[in-house]
C-alpha cells in the first residue's frame, strides 16, 4: 500500500482534493436547513416529515392555498435527492480507495433530476422562501458539475498552457512578420483619393438605392413616433396593460412597419455590400490594408445615415402634417393634437440607428470577407434544393397553416398575432418545399429542357427565389387582410349613437335611491332600474402570465338574471337570442353579451387559461386571490360553460369589450349570487364559514347592486353631468382597484371616443396599407437591380446565340412577372380564408358579411392593380436596360 502512495502524482493528489472537498461541501450544503415553514426553518427531511405530520397547518395560508394534500409529490423529490446523497457518498469513498467508477456523472444526473422535480412538485411550491428553495437543488449540482470541470481542467490544464504558449509564440511571429510585410510608412497618394472617388461614382446608382430605401425607411419611423405621440394623450384612456387608446392603435400599426423597416435595410444592405465587395475585393489585392477598406465603406454608410435621417424626417413631416389634416376632416377642427417635439427627433435617431445595427449585423460575414474570388463566385454559385426529409417538412407547413386559421376562427383567441406569426412560419416552409418538389418532378418530365430558360431563376437560386416570394406573400397578407380587415370594419360598424341606447348608465347600491329620486324630480329623467351582481373574471389582459406573478389584474363584468336580459332587449326592440332553459340553476352555464361594436376584434371575457370556459367569481375583485389558485378548485372563482353568446348593445358598448359585458344566469341562480357576498371573503374569495369573521367593509362587501338607466334632457346634460359627478365622488372606492371601471357612464363621451378612435384606426391603417405597398415594390425593384448584371451578360449570350429580342423580352417579363403572380395568388387565398375565419370569430351575420366584402373590393382591387402596374411599368425599365443599356434609375 505504501508503494502504491509513492506513485501517486501531485496531479491526482490535486484532483482527488477537489473531489472530496467539494463533494464534501455538497453533503453539507444538503443538510442544511434551506426551507421556511410558517416561520421555522427545516432541511429538507424534516420539512417533508413536518408536512407530512401537520398537514395544511404546518404551512403558512400562501403555501396551504397552493398544496393538494398529496404527499406522493413531495415524496418523489425526497427519494431521489436521497439517492443524490448516498451515491455523493459512495463517489467519495471511491475516490479515496482510487476506483473509477464514474458515479460523478451519475450523481450529477440525479441532480439534474431531482432540480427539475424539486421546482415542479417539490416542497419549493409550498415553502415561504421560493426563491432561496428553488437555489437548493441548483446549488447542489452546481457544486457537482464545478467538480467534474474541475477534474477536466486538471487533466489537461499542462498541456493546454503548453499549446497555448507555444500558440501566442507563432502568432505573435505571424503577426511581426505581416506587419513588415505590410508596413506603410506614409500616406496615400492624391492618386489613390481620385480612384476611390472614381469608383464610388461608379458604384452611385447602387449608393442611390441604399440611400432610397433609408430615407423611406426614415419617412415611416418619423411618421409612426409622431403620430403616436401626437394622439396618446387625445384618447379617454391610455393604457397599454389593457389595450386601449389611440396611441396603441398607432403603437400596434407602427410596429409591423419596423420590422417591416428592418427587413427592407436588410435586403438593400446585402444587396449594397455584395456590390462593393466586387468592387472594392480588387484593392485588397493591389496591397489596399483591410483598415482603409473598412474606413471607407464605414464613411459611405455613416454619410448615407445621416443624410437619409435628415431626408428622411423632412418626408416624415410631409407625412405627419397629411395625417393631421386626414383627422381633421373626420374628426373636426375641435381635435386638438399634440405638436411633434424634439423627443421625436432622438427617438427617431435612437430606432435608426438599432436598424441599421441590425442590418450591419445580418450582413457581417459579407463585410468581413474580403476574398476577390468568393466575392465573384458568390454571385454565380448555383444554391443547393433541399433533398432531405422534403415531404415531412411540407406536411409540418400545411399543418401549422391549417392550425392557424382553424384556431383563428374561435373567438377565444382573440385574433392573435401569434397566429398569424404561425401561419407565416407555415407558408415558408411550404413555398420552399413546394418549390422543391416542383423542381425536381420538373427535372424528371421532358419539357424541362424546353422551359430551362425560362425557370432558370428558379432552378439555379431556390433559396433565394423562396426569401423574394415568402417576403412579398406576408407584405401583400398584411395589406389585404391584416390592416385591411380593422380599416375596412369601420366603414360597417354601428353608429356610434345606436351602441348606446341610454343617456347614462349607473352601477349604484341600495344607498342611491335618494340621488336617483332627486335626478328622477328635478331633471325629469326616465330612469329605469334592474338588479345586479357584480362579476368578476380572473384575468383581464392578453397578456401570457407566469405562475410566480403575485397579482393579475382582474376584470369587471355585470351579472344579471335572465329575466333582466329579456326585459333589455324588449326595451331595445330587439329579439332575445338566449334559448329557453339554456342556463341552469346551479350557475354553471352562462350566457355572454360581448359589449363591443364590429369594428373591434373578438376578444373573450377572460383571458386566463379559461378562456373557452371563463374563470368568473361573483362580487368584487379579491387581490389576495391568485388565478392559478383556480386549478385547486377555488370555491368562488369557478370555471363556467359558455351557453351562448353574441355581439352587439344591451346597455352601452363602454368598454368595447374589454370590461363592462353582460353576464347572463339563470333566474334561480341569480336570487343565490345577491347573497354570496355575505359569506364571502373579499381578501382571497375564499368562504368564510364562522360568522363572526363576516365583517361587513372588513371580510365582507357587497359591492354594486343595481343597474341604473337613464333616458334625460338633452338640454339638460351639462346639469346632470355635475350631478354625476358628485356621484361618482362617492363612489370614488369604486376606482381603487380599476381606474377604467366606473359608477356611471355617459353615452355623449363614450360617442365622442369611439368616433375618434374609428377615424384613428382607419387613416392609420390605410398608412399602414400604403407603406407596405411601397415596401413589396422596394423589395421587387431591389431584385430586379441585383440581377441586372446577370440579365445583361445572358442578354448578350443569347443575343449571340441567335435568339430574336421578342423572345428575349419575353423572358425577361416571365422572370418578373412571376415574383408578381405567385406571392399576389397565395395572398388572396390567404386573404380569403382568414377573412372568413375573421367572419366566423366575430359573428358576422351574411348582411355584414357582404357589407364588408362591397366595402373592402374597392381597396383589393386597388392594391392587387397599383401592384401590377408597377411590376408592368418596372418590366418596361428592365427590357430598356437591359436590351438598349441605358439608365435604369
Amino acid at each position: 500500500m505504501v508503494d502504491e502512495k509513492k506513485h501517486i502524482s501531485k496531479k491526482e493528489k490535486i484532483e482527488m482534493s477537489v473531489s472530496i472537498v467539494l463533494y464534501t461541501i455538497s453533503l453539507v450544503l444538503a443538510q442544511l436547513p434551506w426551507f421556511v415553514l410558517k416561520g421555522k426553518r427545516y432541511n429538507l427531511y424534516s420539512a417533508y416529515f413536518h408536512v407530512k405530520r401537520y398537514g395544511t397547518s404546518g404551512l403558512s395560508e400562501a403555501g396551504a392555498s397552493i398544496w393538494n394534500g398529496n404527499l406522493l409529490l413531495l415524496k418523489i423529490p425526497l427519494i431521489v435527492i436521497g439517492l443524490y446523497e448516498l451515491c455523493s457518498a459512495a463517489y467519495i469513498i471511491t475516490v479515496i480507495l482510487r476506483k473509477d467508477k464514474r458515479l460523478n456523472i451519475i450523481v450529477m444526473v440525479l441532480g439534474y433530476a431531482a432540480m427539475l422535480l424539486h421546482l415542479t412538485t417539490g416542497l419549493v411550491t409550498i415553502a415561504d422562501n421560493t426563491t432561496m428553495t428553488m437555489l437548493y437543488p441548483l446549488v447542489l449540482t452546481g457544486v457537482n458539475a464545478v467538480e467534474f470541470l474541475a477534474i477536466r481542467m486538471i487533466d489537461i490544464w499542462k498541456e493546454s498552457v503548453e499549446q497555448a504558449k507555444e500558440s501566442s509564440r507563432k502568432e505573435k511571429a505571424e503577426k511581426e512578420e505581416e506587419r513588415r510585410r505590410l508596413s506603410f510608412p506614409g500616406k496615400y497618394t492624391k492618386l489613390f483619393y481620385q480612384i476611390v472617388w472614381k469608383n464610388f461614382q461608379y458604384d452611385w446608382q447602387d449608393y442611390r438605392l441604399f440611400l432610397l430605401c433609408g430615407t423611406i425607411v426614415t419617412a415611416l419611423i418619423f411618421a409612426g413616433i409622431a403620430s403616436y405621440q401626437m394622439m396618446a394623450g387625445l384618447h379617454r384612456a391610455e393604457n397599454f396593460l389593457i389595450g386601449e387608446g389611440l396611441g396603441l392603435i398607432v403603437w400596434n400599426a407602427m410596429v409591423p412597419i419596423g420590422v417591416c423597416a428592418v427587413f427592407l435595410m436588410v435586403f438593400v444592405l446585402i444587396f449594397y455590400m455584395q456590390k462593393w465587395m466586387q468592387s472594392y475585393s480588387i484593392f485588397l489585392t493591389l496591397g489596399i490594408r483591410k483598415r482603409a477598406l473598412l474606413l471607407i465603406i464605414g464613411l459611405e454608410i455613416v454619410i448615407a445615415f445621416i443624410c437619409s435621417l435628415l431626408t428622411g424626417c423632412i418626408i416624415g413631416n410631409g407625412i405627419v402634417m397629411i395625417l393631421r389634416k386626414c383627422l381633421h376632416f373626420q374628426i373636426g377642427r375641435d381635435m386638438v393634437l399634440a405638436a411633434v417635439t424634439w423627443k421625436t427627433y432622438v427617438k427617431v435617431v435612437f430606432v435608426m440607428f438599432l436598424i441599421y445595427l441590425i442590418a450591419l449585423a445580418a450582413t457581417r460575414d459579407i463585410a468581413t470577407d474580403f476574398d476577390i474570388t468568393n466575392a465573384a463566385v458568390r454571385r454565380i454559385r448555383k444554391e443547393k434544393v433541399p433533398r432531405k426529409f422534403v415531404s415531412v417538412f411540407w406536411i409540418i407547413g400545411f399543418i401549422l397553416c391549417a392550425w392557424s386559421l382553424l384556431q383563428y376562427r374561435e373567438l377565444r383567441n382573440y385574433e392573435n398575432i401569434k397566429l398569424m406569426a404561425f401561419l407565416f412560419l407555415g407558408l415558408f416552409l411550404l413555398i420552399r418545399y413546394t418549390e422543391s418538389i416542383w423542381i425536381r418532378n420538373k427535372k424528371k418530365k421532358r419539357t424541362y429542357i424546353y422551359r430551362m430558360l425560362q425557370d432558370n431563376q428558379i432552378y439555379h437560386k431556390s433559396r433565394t427565389s423562396a426569401w423574394y416570394m415568402f417576403a412579398l406573400v406576408i407584405l401583400h397578407t398584411c395589406a389585404l387582410f391584416y390592416f385591411a380587415f380593422p380599416a375596412v370594419s369601420v366603414t360597417i360598424a354601428e353608429k356610434p349613437e345606436s351602441l348606446f341606447p341610454y343617456d347614462y348608465v349607473c352601477i349604484s347600491d341600495d344607498e342611491d335611491d335618494k340621488f336617483f329620486d332627486h335626478i328622477k324630480e328635478t331633471y325629469h329623467a326616465d330612469i329605469t332600474s334592474f338588479p345586479m351582481v357584480r362579476v368578476t373574471n380572473a384575468d383581464k389582459t392578453e397578456k401570457s402570465e407566469s405562475i410566480r406573478e403575485e397579482k393579475i389584474p382582474q376584470g369587471q363584468q355585470i351579472g344579471i338574471s335572465e329575466t333582466t336580459y329579456r326585459a333589455l332587449k324588449r326595451a331595445n326592440g330587439q329579439t332575445p337570442k338566449l334559448s329557453p332553459n339554456a342556463l341552469d340553476a346551479n350557475g354553471n352555464k352562462v350566457y355572454l353579451v360581448h359589449q363591443q361594436d364590429r369594428s373591434v376584434k373578438a376578444q373573450p371575457v377572460d383571458w386566463s387559461y379559461g378562456k373557452k370556459k371563463p374563470f368568473l367569481h361573483i362580487g368584487i375583485p379579491c387581490e389576495g386571490f391568485s388565478m392559478f389558485r383556480a386549478k385547486l378548485d377555488s370555491p368562488t372563482y369557478i370555471q363556467r360553460t359558455i351557453a351562448g353568446e353574441e355581439f352587439g348593445s344591451l346597455i352601452g358598448c363602454f368598454r368595447q369589450g374589454k370590461l363592462e359585458n353582460v353576464v347572463v344566469f339563470s333566474d334561480e341562480y341569480f336570487k343565490k349570487a345577491q347573497k354570496m357576498w355575505k359569506y364571502t371573503n373579499i381578501i382571497d374569495g375564499s368562504i368564510i364559514t364562522d360568522k363572526k369573521d363576516r365583517i361587513d367593509g372588513v371580510t365582507v362587501s357587497q359591492g354594486p347592486t343595481k343597474l341604473v338607466l337613464l333616458h334625460v334632457d338633452k338640454k339638460r346634460v351639462s346639469e346632470i353631468e355635475n350631478e354625476m359627478q358628485k356621484f361618482a365622488k362617492k363612489h370614488k372606492t369604486d376606482l381603487d382597484y380599476d381606474a377604467e371601471i366606473s359608477s356611471y357612464y355617459s353615452k355623449t363621451s363614450a360617442v365622442a371616443d369611439i368616433k375618434t378612435e374609428r377615424a384613428t384606426k382607419q387613416i392609420v391603417n390605410i398608412f399602414v396599407i400604403s407603406a407596405m405597398a411601397i415596401a413589396s415594390m422596394f423589395l421587387v425593384y431591389v431584385k430586379a437591380l441585383s440581377e441586372l448584371e446577370d440579365k445583361k451578360n445572358r442578354a448578350d449570350f443569347l443575343k449571340c446565340m441567335g435568339m430574336k429580342k421578342k423572345e428575349r423580352m419575353r423572358l425577361l417579363q416571365h422572370e418578373l412577372y412571376v415574383f408578381y403572380r405567385i406571392p399576389m395568388e397565395v395572398a388572396v387565398v390567404v386573404m380569403v380564408l382568414y377573412t372568413l375565419a375573421t367572419f366566423h370569430a366575430r359573428m358576422y351575420n351574411l348582411s355584414v358579411q357582404k357589407a364588408y366584402v362591397k366595402n373592402c373590393i374597392g381597396l383589393w382591387l386597388g392594391y392587387v392593380v397599383l401592384e401590377w402596374i408597377f411590376i408592368w411599368i418596372l418590366g418596361k425599365f428592365l427590357i430598356k436596360k437591359v436590351e438598349t443599356n441605358e439608365e435604369f434609375m
